[in-house]
């Protein structure tokens, strides 16, 4: 009840920022023992006042790069971008080279500064500009649009705020509780809040967080260290190797190394007789540029810092008391922390997107691969109604509609597309194949096996080399409509090397290439699988897939079944089930509960406020504190209770989950009169 009581007072003094947390940028500054005496820091605004018509070099090729170079583009002169792993010949961001610190030093004339823009390495980074003499606020700026570095009122308010939600005694626990620590201003912090300190109390435990994907201990802002401490966050791990641990990776790393010479070597990969070849994989392909050669520098030294993580978390885990571990996604570069934490028989459990509890090798498509079986778990009505529902539905899709489109790719969708006032295919009589790649940033495993080696990249390189066994092919290539720098890059280099295959516009409507005769589409698991045989393109997939147990894409299990069915396209019959077409749609669209726990509903009112980055942009907002202000206005004592009143209910769900089961959206199908109208 008291506890009640001084949430309940302070709820009403929410917005207001309490003199206790005098935290201003200079002391964030200080703290992390920055330049004082020129500004470090700098907005979108600053660099405006400070760039317009200068040259200025951006280090960084990622998500936050893009940002500069959509805010900076039109003013500055970016005369390269500078990255420690994607430089060397070919490579481009926007049109500009990407170039190493070395190449950097050698091309900087007068001094032209550079803007750091990559939050999550930006520490890191300003460490390594120091070191090579430059001088911050000088010769180098950190980007910090979204206040990591530095801090606002939002900000201020919302650490007073959530201490005072979460206050508790500071005492010593053997136990442990695993977070996930990024450095973004989102709201993942409140339901780590609330599930690490339900189980911190249950276990008597303490929370540490780790930062997420392998980034150095210095790159923790210390504005979300201060976030996070207010939840009663004790420790954020640095995962630093000691000498012992050093030379054990280093032994670890040789014995694997040696091996490697395949896709399929890396995909056996074992550890502590923990198989992390997939894994391992899944996080190359998620953030690193892809080379041809398989035993190149880059792969060896991303190799070597993975050994180093996997040899960290082992010890970490296995000497410690963990009691539960929380993930952001639970995939890629999560995935080390993952296996050995269930291999240790520890429950784990997956934040973002989706509430799930992890397994070994989680992936999230499992449920696809039971579809058939769940049609049989509707009633004659509910099928009927399906049906009915999916036929109208997919038409208006094939036309432009996004209903069921997801928020982030609505803005890009290929068939909302017009027709093109070009011809894009060559007018001749030979087989026309399109290969539509994922996004790389795409987890390259989210339905599980696939026939080349749980690998987009190893798919698109066979697919290349039968391209060039088959001269009476046309082969093309069309982009996915969310690419991104990355991707460009890295099938530019594939395309290089295999001639035969064509890039076509991206922005063109898979209805304009029907038209122009494209027979057949290649992807691993993509949403072409249940669209273009509605417009009679044939689908060929390369593995599990959403559309593994219904027969109207084709669906070989081996790379012999594979290359039997590209060669022989001139004797394929053709593949049609629109029944089956139907029934996958409406159980994907319309009946199964892909959220299954709505606990978005239960944290925030304002649905927005859990969205990333990208959902955000599609519904024209953007990353920031504002999310804190929004938060605090609109939280109250009642639904905190409630929450609280919940979790154990939440978690007994998480552990009951069953991929086989059916669980039905909240969705009443109409009464026979509607239906017929």
């Amino acid at each position: 009840m008291e506890n009640r009581m001084k949430i309940e007072n302070f709820q009403s003094q929410v917005c207001v920022c309490a003199a206790s947390t005098n935290l201003t940028c200079a002391k964030g500054r200080a703290e992390m023992g920055l330049s004082m005496e020129k500004t470090v820091f700098v907005n979108s605004s600053d660099c405006k006042k400070l760039f317009t018509k200068k040259e200025i070099f951006v280090f960084g090729t990622g998500a936050d790069a893009e940002q500069v170079e959509k805010e900076l583009g039109g003013y500055s002169d970016i005369l390269a971008y500078i990255d420690n792993r994607r430089y060397g010949k070919g490579h481009c961001f926007h049109g500009k080279s990407i170039i190493n610190m070395e190449q950097y030093i050698k091309q900087r004339g007068k001094g032209q500064p550079v803007i750091i823009a990559t939050y999550r390495f930006a520490m890191e980074i300003h460490a390594q500009m120091v070191d090579a003499g430059l001088i911050p606020g000088t010769d180098f700026y950190i980007w910090d649009d979204l206040c990591l570095f530095h801090y606002d009122e939002n900000i201020k308010a919302y650490i007073e705020f959530t201490k005072n939600i979460w206050e508790r005694s500071k005492e010593v626990h053997k136990n442990i509780i695993l977070i996930p620590f990024d450095n973004q201003h989102d709201l993942l912090p409140v339901i780590c809040a609330y599930f690490a300190n339900y189980y911190a109390v249950k276990f008597d435990a303490s929370i540490y967080a780790y930062l997420r994907m392998g980034s150095a201990y210095s790159n923790a802002s210390e504005v979300c260290k201060d976030i996070y401490k207010a939840f009663n966050v004790e420790h954020f791990i640095d995962p630093a190797l000691s000498k012992e641990q050093q030379t054990e990776a280093d032994e670890i790393f040789n014995s694997v190394w040696e091996r490697l010479h395949t896709w399929e070597d890396w995909k056996n990969i074992h550890i502590y007789g923990i198989c992390f070849g997939t894994t391992i994989i899944r996080d190359l392909l998620r953030f690193h540029i892809l080379g041809l050669d398989l035993r190149d520098e880059k792969m060896q030294l991303f190799l070597r810092k993975t050994v180093n993580t996997i040899v960290f978390w082992h010890h970490y885990i296995f000497e410690n008391d963990f009691k539960v571990v929380f993930l952001a996604d639970g995939v890629s570069w999560d995935g080390y922390i993952r296996d050995i934490a269930i291999t240790k028989g520890i429950p784990t459990y997956i934040l973002s997107d989706n509430l799930k509890k992890a397994s070994l090798g989680f992936y999230p498509g499992t449920p696809y691969l039971y579809f058939d079986k769940m049609w049989n778990q509707l009633t004659r009505e509910e099928q009927e109604y399906g049906v009915k529902w999916a036929r109208e539905h997919i038409e208006k899709r094939i036309h432009g509609n996004t209903d069921e489109v997801l928020c982030a790719d609505k803005n890009n969708f290929a068939f909302a597309e017009g027709k093109k006032d070009f011809h894009v295919l060559e007018t001749n009589e030979k087989i026309k194949i399109v290969i539509c790649p994922h996004i790389f940033e795409e987890d390259c495993f989210f339905c599980g096996e696939q026939i080349f080696d749980n690998n987009y990249f190893a798919w698109l390189c066979h697919l290349g080399e039968l391209s060039e066994k088959t001269p009476d092919y046309d082969w093309y290539l069309k982009m996915h409509p969310t690419s991104q720098q990355r991707d460009f890059i890295i099938i530019d280099l594939l395309l290089e090397k295999y001639p035969n295959i064509k890039k076509i516009p991206f922005h063109i409507s898979p209805m304009q290439l029907k038209e122009e005769g494209i027979d057949y589409a290649l992807t691993v698991y993509g949403s072409i699988g249940h669209e273009y045989p509605y417009i009679g393109i044939q689908v060929i997939n390369a593995g599990n897939n959403p559309h593994s147990a219904f027969g109207f894409t084709w669906n070989p299990k081996t790379k012999e079944e594979y290359d039997d069915l590209i060669l022989n396209l001139g004797h394929l019959d053709k593949k049609v089930d629109m029944e089956g077409l139907y029934r996958f749609y409406c159980l994907n669209y319309l009946y199964y509960d892909w959220t299954y726990i709505h606990h978005r509903e239960l944290f925030f009112k304002n649905p927005v406020l859990s969205l990333y980055r990208k959902d955000l942009e599609a519904v024209g907002k953007t990353s920031g504190t504002w999310r804190y202000k929004e938060y605090m206005e609109e939280w109250t004592a009642e639904r905190h209770e409630r929450i609280l009143q919940e979790l154990s209910d939440i978690f007994k769900r998480l552990d009951d989950w069953r991929p086989d089961v059916l669980y039905k959206n909240m969705y009443e199908i109409p009464v026979k009169g509607d239906m017929d109208s």
